[in-house]
């Protein structure tokens, strides 16, 4: 058995260009596996010193999957679950994260359900998650289960949780998302399985520097964002719904007919009619 499983999700990158690599490697582990899960657009090399530096981090236990498909981030995390459903805790990364001791003291010593690190940019140095309905959290706490909310990266997820969800019958995210909204789905389905009277212990108590492209590329705010961020819009509206979303939902339609942009707009109600991605219709 697996004390940790730790999923680091590449894309564009190789191994050494990766903060999160770069600065894990930094650190020792035991009975844990490193999995490297290349999302494309090309293949990475499974050879060179850097490998071997975090081969001996890991104890050899170290495993690149090369999948250059571009796969639903959804579908890559719940196939870890059930790959290693023996293992203790669950630790999702992006490639560009800075880990902190503080960090792996949490993987090692943590025991609530979810632990969920504090969130620093690398632009302005703020805290911006996790949040709650009392705000961003700042200090090491306990938070309310029912409106904590982060993003993917840094996520330390105990085998309870998954657990929990298997006894509602539920994955861990919501597999007709793809990119955005991967991350929030978790937590929606905390807040349904939380309203159905499942304790869910969530807690606060580490932090990670990361690359928020929220703000950081905001300047360079393209296409596929735009477009990406407006299917999350219309799936969370119809997977769930709230006023709040009815609202950003049928205003973000409306915005995109009023510049004649004709494919978001389709794209849009399409996948809110459908409630899923376009590639996670294809799996």
């Amino acid at each position: 058995m697996w004390a940790n499983i730790i999923l680091v999700i590449m894309y564009n990158k190789d191994l050494q260009e990766s903060t999160t690599l770069d600065t894990i490697s930094n650190y020792s582990f035991n009975n844990t596996k490193l999995v490297i899960h290349n999302n494309g657009p090309r293949e990475i090399n499974y050879e060179g010193e850097f490998l071997a530096k975090l081969e001996h981090c890991f104890d050899n236990q170290v495993e690149l999957i090369n999948c250059l498909d571009n796969l639903p981030l959804s579908i890559i995390y719940n196939e870890i679950f059930s790959k290693y459903n023996n293992a203790e805790k669950f630790i999702i990364l992006d490639d560009d994260t800075e880990i902190s001791e503080s960090f792996i003291d949490a993987i090692k010593i943590s025991c609530v359900d979810l632990e969920l690190p504090k969130i620093i940019s690398t632009g302005d140095k703020k805290i911006y998650y996790p949040v709650c309905k009392s705000g961003i959290i700042t200090t090491d706490t306990d938070l309310d289960p029912e409106s904590a909310l982060s993003i993917g990266s840094g996520l330390i997820i105990n085998r309870t949780l998954v657990e929990k969800f298997k006894k509602h019958n539920l994955k861990p995210f919501d597999e007709n998302y793809a990119l955005y909204g991967v991350d929030f789905s978790l937590f929606r389905r905390i807040y349904k399985i939380v309203s159905k009277g499942e304790n869910v212990k969530v807690r606060s108590s580490s932090f990670l520097m990361h690359s928020l492209s929220r703000l950081e590329q905001s300047e360079n705010k393209n296409d596929f964002r735009t477009r990406e961020r407006a299917l999350d819009i219309a799936i969370s509206a119809r997977r769930y719904p709230t006023l709040h979303l009815y609202y950003k939902f049928f205003s973000g339609v409306f915005s995109e007919f009023i510049k004649m942009n004709w494919g978001n707009m389709f794209s849009m109600l399409k996948a809110y009619f459908l409630g899923v991605h376009p590639k996670c219709s294809k799996n």
